[in-house]
């Protein structure tokens, strides 16, 4: 007799958790869904953001070097031009010439984004010439003669995606090349 009330009282305890546990899950999913609409804009995309791995934030060469450089506005900007998709005003077919073959790109011309970032031309392109010197971009030139519309392009590629997962060139610069190997 008292087994059985010592397994009734476990069988209690043991529901009273199980109801803690399922009301736990039941904020977490309302909490997750807040976020979820929070995170969406009123016309149903996505906010986007940049990451930075805690590794490179880490790395005092990039957290007190290259994120204190004027060049990192620019690389920012080009992270967050990189297409990932299809886009109509994509003239260069960057989706289906860098991102279907696993490429991280963006085109933009130097005085779009000299308006952008509010800086001159010859800034943007001196800051490209940098980060393509640091090693964080790899820059396609596309000749006059060789595009479309008979206009030399630049398209700055930032990355690699393979299955689904980015890799940027950043992370090679200031990441894992500073750890040693074993």
């Amino acid at each position: 007799m008292m087994k059985s009330k010592n397994r009734k009282r476990s069988d209690s305890k043991q529901q009273l958790w199980q109801n803690v546990v399922e009301d736990i899950r039941e904020k977490q999913n309302e909490r997750f869904l807040k976020r979820f609409r929070k995170e969406t804009q009123p016309n149903g995309k996505y906010k986007q953001f940049i990451r930075i791995p805690f590794e490179l934030i880490d790395n005092p060469r990039f957290r007190n070097g290259f994120m204190t450089q004027k060049r990192f506005r620019t690389y920012l900007y080009l992270s967050r031009k990189v297409i990932r998709g299809p886009y109509p005003s994509d003239s260069l077919d960057i989706f289906y010439n860098y991102w279907l073959s696993g490429e991280l790109a963006a085109s933009l011309p130097l005085d779009k984004i000299a308006a952008d970032l509010n800086l001159s031309k010859s800034t943007v392109s001196d800051h490209i010439r940098q980060l393509e010197e640091d090693g964080v971009i790899t820059v396609d030139r596309i000749e006059a003669s060789e595009s479309h519309d008979g206009k030399p392009h630049l398209i700055f590629i930032l990355g690699t995606c393979t299955h689904g997962f980015e890799h940027w060139f950043v992370e090679d610069v200031f990441g894992s090349c500073d750890k040693k190997l074993p």
